[in-house]
């Protein structure tokens, strides 16, 4: 790929307050020049949330969220090209008096932050939090979700820049 680090690493944060069943996303810019033909080069990721509450009664309680390159209006799974990190949390009662709790967070290792070694390329000036917060019995309050997102600035040569825009405004 070509492009050449023209910054020191930068960490970018963002917070996302969300509703109960409400999805929600936040754009956070990023500080670019596109006459330039600066890119984001992401060598790491970190997403966390307040704590969920167990249910009072049978039921669950499920937070979602993702970083994405553009807006979608919902969290999305790391298989997803326009994904760059994702994250689920879920709390389950059943009958039995034990609540089940289940957590994922995708990439779930860290690169080394070296110039060769990223987890993706942002070729527009921003990225996107979203996220999703349910419960099946409701009464839970508002939960917030945060990320923070480590990189360079990098300049990218014409036809790489031009490839990588592309390919985020056509997911």
């Amino acid at each position: 790929m070509g492009f050449k680090k023209t910054s020191e690493p930068l960490n970018i944060g963002a917070t996302l307050d969300l509703v109960d069943g409400t999805p929600d996303t936040v754009t956070v810019s990023l500080p670019l020049s596109s006459l330039d033909r600066e890119i984001f080069v992401v060598t790491d990721v970190q997403l966390d949330s307040e704590r969920l509450n167990v249910p009072a009664a049978v039921g669950s309680v499920t937070l979602n969220a993702s970083v994405n390159k553009t807006d979608t209006g919902l969290p999305l799974a790391i298989n997803s090209p326009n994904c760059i990190s994702s994250m689920q949390r879920s709390i389950g009662v059943t009958a039995a008096p034990a609540a089940i709790y289940q957590e994922a967070f995708n990439p779930n290792e860290h690169s080394t932050g070296m110039s060769t070694d990223y987890i993706a390329v942002i070729a527009t000036p921003n990225f996107v939090l979203s996220g999703s917060f349910s419960t099946t019995a409701g009464g839970q309050p508002n939960r917030a979700i945060f990320c923070r997102i480590t990189g360079y600035r990098a300049k990218a040569d014409a036809d790489t820049y031009a490839a990588l825009v592309t390919e985020e405004l056509n997911q």
